[in-house]
């Protein structure tokens, strides 16, 4: 065999060594966060930095290993630059821990039982296991 074909199938395994480990280095799930309400939701997972929610939106929560979510509901204003950001005290605000065991992920219900459970504004593993929603609830804050 000549030496640069020798070299293309050790570059070409060492390759498929490396996807394969950060394949299983990268078990785990993705899930959202949904933002039904006119609010500012703010989320932060095992107290790390939170993601900002801007109201009828979602972002990608990733869950590695099991914890906890902090969610909050704050009223939306305008910031400096003309984008919503959330504005005094919360309105709601919970949290809610969750199992990541490989590619299962989902919120722990308690005593609740299986399926879909929380409390307004908040519902759990809706619409799909391990996603929070952030539903649409009574005006708390003041007319923009």
């Amino acid at each position: 065999m000549r030496p640069g074909v020798k070299r293309l199938y050790r570059w070409s395994a060492a390759a498929a060594l490396l996807v394969a480990g950060i394949g299983a280095a990268e078990a785990g799930c993705v899930r959202r966060v949904i933002n039904r309400s006119p609010y500012f939701a703010v989320a932060s997972r095992n107290g790390g930095p939170s993601v900002g929610i801007p109201p009828h939106s979602s972002r990608s929560l990733r869950m590695l290993a099991p914890g906890r979510v902090d969610i909050a509901a704050h009223c939306a204003g305008r910031g400096p630059r003309g984008r919503l950001v959330p504005v005094g005290p919360p309105v709601a605000q919970d949290s809610y821990t969750f199992s990541a065991i490989l590619d299962r992920c989902d919120y722990d219900l308690g005593l609740m039982g299986f399926g879909q459970g929380g409390t307004e504004p908040f519902v759990l593993n809706v619409p799909r296991q391990g996603d929070l929603t952030v539903g649409p609830f009574g005006p708390a804050c003041p007319p923009r």
